[in-house]
Order: C-alpha cells, then structure tokens, then sequence
C-alpha cells in the first residue's frame, strides 16, 4: 500500500532565522515521514516596510527552499504589513502558495491538504481543498486561533471557514469545545495533543543536573518556562513564593527560563512586582536558554510550574514531566488530559488562583514525588507519548478522511 501523500500548510513552522518557531508543527510531521509522505509549504511574510523593523528584517535571510531532518520545506513570500490590513493576507497568502503548488509542486499528487494554523491559511487551504477535490484538515493549537480577541476581519473569516474543514484535530478537549461553539461539526473533531521528543527530554539525577549548571546543593527549585507575557501566568507563581519560603525555607528559588514575547512586554510588571515583595534573592530571571540545556533545568527542579492563563498542549510541561520533574499546572488546554494520564505527577489546579497554586506546590515540595526514584518511574512511564505516539494518532484522522468522499 502506497504512503499517503500530505500536503501541509502553516503560517507555523520553523525556519532558518527562527528554529523553535513552531517547532512542535515540525515535530509532528517529521514523525509522521515514517508513515506518510509530507510536503510542506510556510509563507513568510513580506513588504518594504519589514528591512527597517529590526523584529522582521532577518526573515529576508530566509532561503526559499530549505530541507531539516526528513521534511521538504518551502518558504514562498507573501504581503503582509505588520499589524495592519490584516485582511489583504487572505489574498496574498494565497498566490503565494498557489505559485509554489504551480512550480515546484507541480507533479506532487497530495491525497490530503493539513492546516496547522487558521489565519490565513484556512481561505488558501479550502481553496485548495475545493480545486483538486482532497479532504481539508485543520489543527487548532491554541484558543488565540480562533482569532475572537482580534478586532478587524480575522474573527469572522475564520468562523466561516472553521465550518468546511472536512476533520479537525484540537490539542485539548476545550479547543474542541470552542470549535464547536462555533458551529464545526462535532463528529469531525479529534482530540490528539502534542507529542515529546522522550530521547531529548528523558531523566538524569538531580545532583548531577545541577552540578552541571553551577547550581547550589541545597537549594530547592522552582523551575517555570515561557516567554515573559501575561498569559504565562509568571505573577501568580511569585505571588504565591512569600508563603512558599515561610515553610520551606529562605532556599527555595524560582527560576524563570524565558524571554519578550510576541504578546506584549510583560517584564517590567514582573520584575517591579519582585522587588515590590522583596524576592530579588528567591527569583532569578534566567532569559531564554538552550534548547539542549532545558532537559537539565527540568531534572534539576524540584517541581516545574505552569501557571498559564491559557494554552493549547503545553510542550514545556510535556517535556518537565517526560524528565520525571513532579508538575503543578493550571487547568487550561490539555493540561488536565495530560495531568491524568498517568499517576502521581503532580497536581492541575484552577487558573488565576495564586493561593491554589502555593498550595498545590508546597504538597509537590514536601512530597516523596520528588525523590530520585519516583522521577525516574515516571519518565519511564510518560515516555509512551513520544512524536510517533502522536503521529499515529493524526495518521489514523488521515486514514479516516480519506474513506469519505469529498464532494
């Protein structure tokens, strides 16, 4: 039997000038290669204005073809003025993947088109999907997806064409929920998080993690990842530390691995809010780290804390605990989902409670959950849900697809 061809679309996706970009998209096709055949094609935005705008300037480095790993990759430009006339890029973004599908796609015979963003690649991916007859697929990664934030065209375009998707995969129980809500069709929908790369993010001792990163013996960590914005939920964790340090000692350190985020400058509320409550020896503001050095940041933690305000599946509380790091998480995406399938990880809590979350991580703290012999159980345990767990989840939604016809 001949592999199902894919041909995957994302505003999404990594790319030269920015490898982590998306990169949990990357990861899901790349392991889908065993299974499947997949071209992918990631539009990068474009216009005169973007040399002058040190945030877009390097994108023009971009090569136009680029291959990582197992995966094809193509980099058409298309117009787009940074954060303004949004609606023209339903537009371009199309004749930008239609001059790559005319050219150097020309030959390739896709069975299915696979959206991994909603705008504006639901218009392009539809169109697409309607022109050579192929089961439009989309994944909904996150609730800023849906757009219902945004002033302008893009909440209304994305309801209307959320409806012709032929199967939709949510990262979480609530995407799917909200997709719903907004008319899709409930029988379409698939709920498949992320998967984790289990060889990177896999367990080492504690007393060696934090040798190897100048780390203190007899400190206890509170280890929490994310760009510094206000949805990653960073305020409530220090808001809960005052109570924290009064039963487990002056020792006890958050670090915070991030840096600015695309959703606003959240670090000066965060670092005047420290000061504020007099924690500048109990925070440490680490900025962004290496990729390969985060596994060790995991194993070194006491417990790894997600307060976030919202997510779709989490990769950083995935890989915490695919290194046998306890976790305390707040109930948003598929935090519960993954918090309950396995035992004895840790704890899920309501979001924007502070005092839950200083409790949840005071239990965590005092418990034999952090001993060296359950963390070890543990990421053997959670390295079941690696990429190729979830790519044969997403390749069964492609079999399924393919055995209705499309009109």
């Amino acid at each position: 039997m001949s592999k199902i061809k894919v041909l995957a679309l994302s505003y999404l996706f990594p790319n030269a000038e920015q490898p982590n970009h998306g990169v949990f998209v990357f990861n899901r096709l790349n392991a889908l290669m065993q299974y499947t055949d997949v071209k992918v094609i990631n539009p990068i935005p474009w216009s005169p204005l973007h040399r002058f705008i040190p945030k877009y300037k390097s994108l023009a480095n971009i090569p136009y073809k680029t291959k990582r790993d197992k995966l094809e990759i193509y980099h058409p430009r298309f117009f787009s003025i940074p954060k303004i006339f949004k609606g023209v890029e339903v537009y371009t973004y199309k004749r930008a993947v239609k001059k790559t599908l005319d050219t150097d796609l020309k030959g390739y015979d896709f069975d299915v088109v696979d959206l991994h963003w909603t705008y504006p690649d639901l218009p392009t991916g539809e169109s697409i999907s309607r022109a050579f007859k192929k089961p439009l697929l989309l994944t909904l990664r996150g609730l800023e997806a849906f757009h219902e934030q945004d002033a302008g065209s893009r909440k209304g375009i994305v309801k209307r064409f959320l409806l012709k998707a032929h199967r939709i995969i949510a990262l979480s129980e609530e995407l799917k929920q909200t997709s719903i809500r907004l008319g899709a069709e409930p029988s379409r929908h698939s709920v498949i998080r992320n998967g984790v790369d289990t060889a990177m993010f896999a367990y080492m001792p504690k007393d060696k993690a934090k040798r190897q990163l100048k780390l203190l013996e007899n400190e206890k960590i509170i280890v929490a990842v994310g760009a510094l914005i206000h949805r990653k939920g960073f305020d409530l964790i220090i808001n809960a530390l005052p109570e924290l340090i009064s039963k487990h000692g002056e020792n006890l350190k958050l670090y915070i691995i991030g840096a600015q985020g695309a959703e606003g400058d959240f670090r000066t509320s965060l670092y005047a809010l420290v000061k504020k409550m007099g924690l500048e020896k109990n925070v440490v503001f680490q900025g962004a780290v290496l990729n390969d050095l985060l596994p060790v940041w995991y194993n070194a933690a006491d417990v790894f804390c997600l307060a976030s305000r919202g997510e779709g599946s989490p990769n950083v509380l995935t890989e915490a605990i695919s290194c046998g790091c306890p976790a305390v998480a707040t109930d948003v995406g598929a935090v519960r989902e993954i918090m309950e399938s396995e035992p004895n990880i840790g704890e899920c809590v309501p979001s924007e409670d502070s005092k839950a979350l200083g409790v949840a991580l005071s239990n965590v703290l005092s418990d034999e959950l952090k001993s060296d012999y359950h963390r070890e159980q543990n990421a053997k345990v959670f390295s079941q849900y690696n990429w190729d767990w979830c790519a044969q989840k997403v390749l069964e939604v492609y079999q399924a697809s393919l055995e209705s016809p499309i009109a």
